[in-house]
């Protein structure tokens, strides 16, 4: 069977109004072309040059995968100016994709799906004149470098010439799509500067708001004075008191036309959407009609589920406990145990490079651009019951394993994991209703949570490695890498307890380098460190039954195990050192011989009181095999 293709959609972010209807659409539309859609969004889309801003945008690198067929890119999410120009970069080194821009005609040489909003806004003048009888009104748009502000004034334009009103210069008016033009048009209307007309419509609600708001802080009210419309119908205007009459962007009729051009490009069949795009009309109060209960019960409804959510993740202590967790198993089950706060979600993947917690010495010295090719899946959940745990795969196959349907096309979305900079990874998510699901607040919040705990349990793992190894090193001599004399404290009472708990031998042996004055002065100081180390490597091969080998001094030694030894251990462990010795004296070429002497303790403890007995037995033998080494050198 031929493997589905993948449209990517390329967002400033997924969550909110705008993008929730422009996505259904293009959803919608691939779901009935059979392809899946990958959804690449930042969190948060700032133009603040911060580490943290940085790590958002890098999820856009994930485009670049060869899984994806075509890009259809969100041009008016993508607000901030080298954010678009990064991705629009992209596109242009891959010439062989298909790319659409939605919302934008002719940007950097690609096909571009423009709205209907002439219709869209038409709409609500409509409106206005047929069930007011308004004919004065006024039209404040955007800024006049927007093509966009220039799209709705037709829209202004086209019904007022339809109804055979009339335009007076003033009637039209170039603001900014925010808030500051609809504070100064209120302004100029209750200081008397521009006379008050029937109705002002406003090409978007921010702006709509703003003016109902101003207006009735200034004693005009609305609607019985002035009527005002806005359009686009965002979270204020149905919350607002009044709530503004609006209407919808044609953005699922957008979508879905931008699906068909991508898949035109793609297939050179030509498809036609099924949405009529001509947005979805929403009364309110601000005109003198009555709110849209129905809409505005549902809108509330579901404002009212996300509040619960949010609750339910305060409630949760989400970053707490997970931030609570010694190590990254307990990390994840605690994540495990807080996917049921994201309401609707069908299955979500935590993907993390392979050497995300790589410890470095310089820690400025990681992961910052794109995601390594070896990836592992370090927690799959889905809704159905399915988890699995470290799994291994490429970033190259972009879709982590499991997140594909076999039966039909699936929408997933895909986030950076990351602390500011730092790149760990990235999330997906899958919703129950592809065509109505999007992330909601909850998922930023809850996706922080695991980011900035990820650094925590990365950072905890550093210090502990980092003060191992400052342990390991406070307790290690550092020519031969032996255990020091603090070392020989640390463990010594234990080996000597556990012998005498578990009545079996102790072992102790004190060593002592022959000769190394002379070597030393004959020689130098070089050649003594030489012979030092050469003798610990001679004492390390009587280690094999998990003794403690220590540099007690200059060139002083002691060993010390507690096992089942039999009496011929000495015997053995003296072989083992002089054997050693004497192969590297026949090979090293040295002016001189290496030697030791040794003295040896071993047998049961109970009627000792501590080590320290045994070593001075040990210590005792060694001098006395020190003494009679040296009478047979003479």
């Amino acid at each position: 069977m031929e493997k589905r293709k993948t449209i990517a959609v390329i967002v400033g972010t997924s969550d909110g109004f705008f993008r929730s209807k422009c996505l259904t659409g293009i959803v919608r539309m691939a779901e009935k072309l059979n392809y899946n859609v990958a959804v690449f969004s930042a969190f948060t889309l700032t133009d603040e040059h911060t580490k943290h801003q940085y790590g958002e945008e890098n999820i856009y690198e994930l485009i670049r995968s060869s899984d994806i067929a075509g890009y259809i890119v969100v041009d008016y999410s993508l607000w901030v100016s080298w954010v678009k120009e990064r991705i629009y970069n992209m596109m242009k080194s891959m010439p062989d994709k298909k790319c659409v821009v939605f919302d934008n005609e002719g940007v950097q040489g690609f096909t571009g799906i423009v709205a209907h909003d002439d219709i869209g806004f038409a709409k609500v003048i409509d409106h206005l004149i047929e069930v007011h009888g308004c004919k004065k009104i006024y039209c404040l748009t955007g800024a006049e470098e927007f093509p966009v502000s220039h799209l709705r004034m037709k829209g202004y334009r086209d019904s007022m010439k339809r109804h055979g009103l009339n335009i007076e210069p003033h009637y039209e008016i170039f603001g900014d799509f925010w808030t500051m033009a609809a504070t100064e048009l209120a302004r100029k209307l209750g200081e008397g500067e521009l006379e008050m007309p029937d109705a002002i419509a406003c090409a978007n609600d921010k702006s709509a708001v703003t003016l109902t708001n101003e207006l009735v802080r200034r004693n005009i009210r609305v609607p019985e004075e002035v009527r005002i419309v806005g359009y686009d119908l965002g979270k204020d205007s149905i919350a607002n008191d009044p709530s503004v009459t609006s209407c919808t962007r044609p953005d699922v009729n957008t979508g879905e036309r931008c699906v068909c051009e991508l898949h035109r490009q793609l297939t050179g069949e030509t498809v036609e959407p099924d949405d009529l795009g001509v947005g979805f009309f929403v009364s309110g109060e601000s005109c003198g009609c009555h709110r849209d209960v129905a809409f505005a019960r549902e809108f509330n409804e579901a404002e009212r589920l996300e509040s619960e959510s949010l609750v339910s993740f305060r409630i949760s202590s989400m970053q707490e406990s997970l931030m609570a967790q010694e190590n990254f198993d307990d990390f994840l089950d605690t994540v495990l145990a807080r996917v049921f706060l994201l309401r609707n979600a069908a299955a979500f993947v935590l993907c993390l490079n392979k050497d995300w917690n790589l410890f470095r010495e310089d820690d400025k010295q990681y992961i910052r651009d794109g995601y390594q090719d070896e990836m592992t899946e370090a927690l799959f959940w889905e809704r159905e019951g399915t988890v699995k745990r470290n799994v291994p795969f490429s970033s190259l196959d972009l879709f982590p394993p499991g997140m594909l349907l076999e039966d039909r096309p699936v929408t997933c979305y895909f986030n950076s994991v990351h602390f500011e900079d730092r790149c760990f990874g990235y999330q997906v998510v899958r919703f129950l209703n592809d065509e109505t699901d999007t992330p909601e607040d909850i998922y930023h919040t809850w996706s922080s949570s695991v980011s900035v705990s990820l650094e925590y349990i990365r950072m905890q793992e550093r210090m502990r490695l980092m003060y191992n190894r400052a342990f390991s090193n406070s307790i290690r001599d550092g020519m031969t890498g032996l255990y020091n004399r603090q070392g020989y404290e640390l463990y010594s009472e234990d080996v000597f307890n556990t012998a005498k708990e578990r009545h079996i031998r102790l072992l102790v042996i004190v060593a002592d380098l022959d000769d190394l004055k002379k070597i030393n002065d004959n020689y130098g100081h070089v050649e003594g460190d030489n012979a030092i180390t050469v003798a610990a490597r001679a004492l390390q091969t009587c280690c094999g039954n998990g003794e403690y080998c220590v540099r007690s001094g200059g060139d002083e030694f002691i060993i010390f195990g507690a096992y089942d030894y039999d009496n011929a251990i000495p015997i053995f462990y003296r072989s083992r050192i002089d054997g050693y010795l004497a192969r590297y004296n026949a090979s090293a070429e040295k002016p001189y011989s290496v030697g030791m002497s040794a003295g040896f303790f071993i047998d049961y403890v109970d009627d000792y009181d501590n080590i320290d007995m045994c070593l001075k037995i040990a210590d005792e033998r060694m001098y006395a095999n020190k003494v009679s080494r040296k009478k047979g050198r003479m």
